[in-house]
């Protein structure tokens, strides 16, 4: 059970970026992530609670080897700082195992199996991050990721979504927004409005045109701002790993949105969450840098939109108000 971190309060009409409390809803878990790094960082940050999500992975190329198992410990040991999902970056639901993710098979129905399992037991507040549309790239050397193309409006989707309905938790994927993507989540997302969906990287990086528009059509979807802050030359706030003409980022590059995404977020303010994506460990390194672009970022919106994008939707997504 989370209990409440205690902050500052902070007035509508004097907010502070400064001292704003920030939920990160886009955070990864490898093996080599230890808890008290966390929570230090987070502290100096002002980072009042994380996602954690496992990355499965193993080898020194993916850089993994987390688990739910050491995501509910973290939870556990600090109460109140760590968010933890039923991770969806495992090898066996990767492009080697596609057959998965278009009918019943045993590899398929061994992971709903064991979701629903640790669902039922308590502990855990989402379903992913769920790889479906990925680009190739290659960072800090020796680790990476390869292309993915899963498909969306697919039969484990559904299931998952369902399971997910069930348990009142969110359902977090990534998926870049080609056209061919774009129409299927609009599929997806249409015929499973019972379930909450959190498409990451502000909805694939598609444009604030695209967005409204998914977002009057279906208020059971949300976006999250994984990597979308720009103090790296890499990462998903950027043209990164590759450009392409539906590619669209939030912000020129020197910590100021581009007016559309403004008018986005201030036309929508209960639909985004801020997150870090440090998928590798070294990313960890930049994280007080990405939290502290966020909160640049967060100075050119209205304080209420400020407070909802920076933890108060999170809170509500999330249950955190009741727990």
């Amino acid at each position: 059970m989370l209990s409440a971190l205690s902050m500052p309060v902070i007035a509508d009409e004097k907010i502070s970026t400064d001292t704003l409390p920030i939920i990160d809803v886009h955070g990864h878990l490898n093996g080599d992530m230890r808890a008290e790094r966390l929570v230090d960082l987070m502290n100096r940050a002002g980072v009042k609670s994380m996602v954690l999500m496992a990355r499965y992975y193993g080898g020194k190329k993916n850089g993994g080897n987390g688990s739910d198992q050491q995501a509910l410990e973290y939870s556990t040991r600090f109460p109140g700082r760590f968010i933890p999902f039923v991770a969806g970056q495992r090898g066996d639901l990767g492009r080697q195992h596609s057959r998965a993710w278009q009918e019943s098979t045993r590899i398929g129905d061994a992971f709903l199996d064991e979701a629903r399992d640790k669902l039922a037991r308590g502990g855990f507040y989402g379903l992913g991050e769920f790889i479906l549309r990925h680009y190739a790239y290659s960072a800090f050397g020796s680790q990476g990721g390869d292309d993915v193309d899963l498909p969306v409006d697919s039969y484990l989707m559904h299931r998952i979504a369902g399971l997910a309905a069930h348990h009142h938790v969110p359902v977090l994927f990534h998926a870049e927004a080609e056209p061919d993507v774009l129409a299927a989540v609009r599929r997806l997302v249409n015929s499973e409005p019972g379930t909450r969906f959190i498409w990451a990287h502000n909805c694939g990086r598609t444009s604030a045109d695209e967005i409204r528009k998914l977002l009057t059509d279906f208020p059971n979807l949300m976006c999250d701002l994984g990597g979308m802050s720009a103090p790296t030359p890499y990462g998903y706030g950027t043209y990164w790993p590759k450009r392409t003409p539906w590619m669209h980022v939030i912000e020129n590059g020197f910590g100021v949105l581009y007016p559309e995404m403004v008018a986005l977020f201030d036309d929508f303010p209960d639909r985004f969450m801020i997150g870090t994506d440090c998928a590798h460990t070294p990313a960890l390194d930049t994280y007080l840098a990405r939290i502290d672009r966020f909160r640049k970022l967060l100075t050119q919106l209205k304080p209420d939109t400020a407070k909802k994008l920076a933890y108060e939707n999170a809170e509500r997504v999330f249950g955190l108000e009741q727990r």
